[in-house]
């Protein structure tokens, strides 16, 4: 009986000697607890123009993860190659901004992405959005391509769950992450 008590307290005073944040999780698993996403992709992106060869990179991330997706932030650019259309639009029409607003549900994340620099006047810095969808497939060779859309969108900060049909990226890879 000594043995098992004498046991008891040399386990329990290692225990007290292992900081409490050692023994914290996540509800979600590993990651920190935002919603995320990250990443650059190629593929083809929908505009009011016609649908276009592109690049796209978004980097943001909210701290308000299962919440509202604000207060969010990050950095984002698409690169269209617009080469030989009729509109007038340079070769590679460039959009960059910031991230307004992000939302993670599961491995889809919906961002808002606010337009601050457009090399293309039809586009207004400071008054249009992208409002995005992008789904994270995994990264093995027997998982399905991640996939991603957007589309252009008139001012606001929010970006609700709604359910906009992605298509598959050509290459690169999305990560996302719900921070439950």
């Amino acid at each position: 009986m000594r043995k098992y008590f004498g046991g008891l307290v040399l386990v329990l005073a290692i225990a007290m000697l292992v900081p409490g944040t050692a023994l914290a999780t996540h509800s979600n698993g590993q990651g920190p607890s935002k919603d995320m996403r990250s990443g650059a992709h190629k593929g083809f992106c929908p505009t009011p123009f016609g649908t276009f060869p592109c690049q796209v990179h978004v980097n943001g991330q909210s701290e308000s993860a299962a919440g509202p997706g604000v207060p969010a932030r990050g950095q984002w650019w698409i690169r269209l190659d617009a080469t030989g259309n009729p509109f007038g639009f340079p070769d590679t029409v460039t959009l960059s901004g910031s991230v307004t607003c992000l939302t993670a549900i599961g491995t889809s994340v919906w961002s808002r992405l606010a337009i601050e620099e457009a090399n293309v006047t039809v586009v207004v810095p400071g008054f249009h959005t992208i409002i995005d969808r992008a789904d994270d497939n995994g990264e093995g060779a027997n998982d399905p391509e991640d996939a991603a859309t957007g589309f252009l969108a008139g001012p606001g900060t929010t970006c609700p769950p709604i359910p906009i049909s992605t298509t598959p990226i050509e290459s690169g890879n999305i990560l996302a992450h719900d921070g439950i």
